[in-house]
């Protein structure tokens, strides 16, 4: 319980009216009287050499603006760290399907469908590099031959992107003194991201050459980063505007169509729109990383964990950008769940002919803990401990050492035992009456999680309004309902309601700069910088408020959308007056705050699932999904415990239905929701979402990150209820009728 009047409390999201009326602006929505539409052509191949682009007979239909290719393109290499991409194939290569060979801008979609179907491209097929293991041992040829000279990352060599080995203690040691010693190999595929809106952007170009685009993006600032850059341009000359996002999950955070765009709206002077497909979006935007996860472990007799020794490849596509730090920063996850005294971890991210790979909720989390989480529960199962008592026996404890650092107070033990409270661990599982017919298995599986909480700078402002109003500033888009539980912390501080805040992310040129909505960092970065901002305010207001009531300020009370006289509480102004009152004592009133990038805030959560399995027909059913979270503190419970259910929703996908396989001519499969299964209301289970309390240091009144955190474990809880019903371990994701008929088969030979 808290003094909270605001904080704490679980309020309607502010931008919710808006989203059920239909009337958010999306950013296919953006209005434009002379837009042309763009398109681009795609390859159809995920390896090929480009001999010869032909477009002279577009460039002949009526309405058809502008044409692009290699030859009118910027002449850059781009890729942030890594820069190894060119427009349209400049360096006479494509490495995956659905690579940009060429654009159109066009008046009507018919003449641009007219003009991509008219292009003539002739292409040497080669063979694509389609399996992490194989390029990582060096099979096949190379992604890209200029690989020596495009400053890959440490120890590179061919389609190696980078390599990194990270250890504490002596493994080698420990596993001299092993009792046991238990080794698995684990595997997981593509995965879309699975958001409901595809990509989307206008372009504009102005006189003086500086564009601006409106796009559906977690990330304006990255946006002009990438565009900039692709052009060679300052980040100055491209104005970015985030338009309401229908959803992203880490996959709107580059830019996709918006150079091209841009690179179309600069050659005809006009505003140019493009959106993307939905084939277009699953096979070209980054999806979740295939991993190859290999776990040796050593225990002794009593189920105490010693050393840990993981092998990891990450398969990141066929370009470089961001593949050193999406390997390197997930690696600490391999041990930070538990006490582990020795632990090695070799990790190496490769080129295969797949698209670029990025960052998707809690990215390399459920890989990493479905390898981890699914040998826990294997080595339980085999030395005869209970799932529960063996992560009891080695949970953290204050002091110990990880490959993320040293945990002071970890909270995963407490978090853990109210996991197996809200499960009813060790207690009959309940169907409900929802199974027909015989033969269904029964199965309860535990698994647990940890995110490493990283934070970001921030800055805002917040300014008082004429109607005494208050609006923060800051340049974080609204993903997640961030937007509500900011506007409770400045009203908190102000002393006013929620209904008397609004939040505004404006554009790249117009706000202070502040963090991606991304990583489970942005409420508590634009947080910091909002009280900063707030507590400014503030102290303005009072000051003005001193002066008009002719008071010491330190005898002011800021409440309920009044400043009154603690001595004297019929003398009061209220912030509409002080508002009115400040230009001429103090000028308007705007409060300013930053925050500096602040150490992580590690989160800990625990996970069960509750199956049914019927091993004739293969079929898997969810029953139930508890999730425990150390939230830290709830700004917004409502908000909180959405994202946890969405979370587990999405972990459920990745455990049983969600994948993009190879086609045999090396492209991925799984071009529409048709063929890409996401879970939908029908495999709805109970959802149960427990917020503990375990305020943090640093972060704004202890809360902790919460997007990304309970979707970690969910895959590993519901495989490992899998194998509690029928008696099989799985070590590839996602678990379909299929691999379980497959398995138990195997298993009765």
């Amino acid at each position: 319980m808290t003094d909270y009047k605001v904080a704490g409390m679980g309020l309607t999201r502010i931008d919710a009216p808006d989203k059920v009326a239909g009337s958010a602006k999306y950013a296919a929505d953006v209005p434009s009287s002379r837009a042309l539409i763009g398109l681009v052509l795609g390859s159809p191949h995920p390896y090929a050499k480009v001999k010869s682009v032909d477009v002279d007979k577009a460039r002949q239909i009526a309405g058809v603006r502008a044409v692009v290719t290699r030859d009118e393109a910027p002449r850059i290499r781009f890729g942030a760290n890594i820069k190894d991409q060119s427009w349209f194939a400049q360096d006479g290569f494509v490495r995956y399907g659905g690579e940009p060979v060429a654009a159109v801008a066009a008046e009507d979609m018919d003449a641009a469908q007219a003009a991509i179907e008219s292009f003539r491209v002739e292409y040497e097929v080669l063979e694509p590099v389609v399996n992490g293991l194989d390029s990582r041992a060096g099979k096949g040829l190379a992604v890209h031959e200029d690989w020596r000279e495009l400053g890959l990352g440490p120890n590179a060599d061919k389609n190696i992107i980078a390599r990194f080995e990270k250890e504490i203690g002596d493994v080698g040691t420990g596993y001299e003194e092993a009792d046991r010693i238990f080794e698995h190999t684990f595997s997981t595929p593509f995965v879309h991201a699975g958001y409901i809106e595809p990509h989307a952007c206008i372009a504009e170009a102005g006189a003086d050459g500086k564009v601006t685009i409106w796009t559906t993006t977690q990330d304006a600032w990255a946006i002009r980063a990438d565009v900039a850059e692709a052009f060679g341009f300052p980040a100055t000359q491209v104005r970015v505007i985030p338009t309401e996002i229908g959803g992203g999950f880490g996959a709107k955070l580059k830019s996709t169509y918006e150079h091209i765009a841009a690179l179309l709206a600069l050659k005809t002077d006009q505003a140019v729109r493009m959106e993307m497909t939905r084939e277009e979006d699953h096979i070209g935007v980054n999806p979740r990383h295939p991993h190859f996860i290999t776990i040796r472990t050593a225990v002794k007799s009593d189920g105490t964990f010693i050393a840990r020794e993981l092998d990891v490849t990450m398969d990141h596509g066929a370009y470089g950008r961001g593949a050193p730090f999406q390997c390197s920063s997930k690696m600490l996850m391999g041990s930070s769940s538990y006490r582990i005294p020795n632990v090695r971890i070799r990790a190496c991210t490769v080129y295969t002919n797949g698209p670029v790979c990025g960052p998707v909720r809690a990215p390399s989390g459920p890989q990493y803990h479905f390898a981890t989480e699914v040998q826990m529960d294997i080595i339980a199962r085999e030395m005869g401990i209970d799932p529960l008592e063996i992560r009891r026996i080695n949970s953290l404890r204050p002091g110990d050492e990880t490959l993320a650092g040293r945990e002071e107070a970890p909270s995963m033990r407490s978090v853990l035992d109210s996991t197996a409270v809200a499960g009813d661990w060790g207690e009959k599982i309940e169907a409900n009456g929802e199974l027909e017919g015989e033969g269904w298995k029964l199965g309860r599986g535990i698994a647990c999680g940890y995110w490493p909480g990283p934070g970001e700078a921030s800055s805002c402002t917040v300014r008082l309004n004429q109607d005494g109003t208050v609006q923060v500033i800051a340049g974080t888009v609204n993903l997640t309902g961030m937007s509500t539980s900011i506007c409770q912390l400045a009203a908190e501080e102000l002393g006013v309601s929620l209904d008397e805040v609004r939040y505004t992310n404006g554009d790249t040129d117009s706000v202070p700069e502040s963090s991606a909505a991304s990583g489970s960092k942005a409420t508590r970065a634009v947080g910091m910088a909002t009280l900063s901002a707030a507590r400014d305010l503030r102290n303005k207001i009072l000051n003005v408020a001193s002066i008009k009531l002719e008071a010491a300020a330190d005898d002011l009370v800021l409440e309920d959308g009044q400043v009154r006289v603690a001595s004297a509480p019929d003398r009061a102004l209220t912030l509409a007056q002080v508002a009115k009152a400040a230009p001429e004592i103090q000028g308007f009133l705007i409060g300013q705050g930053e925050s500096v990038k602040p150490p992580p805030c590690p989160i800990h959560t625990g996970q069960i699932a509750d199956v049914a399995v019927n091993p004739e027909l293969g079929e898997i059913r969810v029953l139930r999904l508890i999730c425990v979270q150390d939230v830290g503190f709830a700004i917004n419970p409502l908000s909180v415990v959405g994202q946890i259910e969405g979370a587990m929703l999405q972990g459920l996908g990745l455990a049983l239905m969600e994948e993009q396989p190879r086609r045999p001519d090396g492209n991925l499969h799984g071009d529409t929701f048709h063929e890409y299964l996401i879970p939908t209301s029908m495999d709805m289970p109970e959802l149960k979402a427990v917020l503990y309390d375990n305020p943090a240091e640093g972060t704004p009144y202890g809360m902790r990150g919460v997007g990304e955190p309970p979707i970690v474990a969910t895959a590993a809880a519901i495989v490992n209820a899998i194998q509690d019903a029928v008696g099989i371990p799985v070590f590839s994701l996602p678990v379909g009728p299929h691999h379980i008929r497959e398995a138990l088969a195997t298993s009765s030979v």
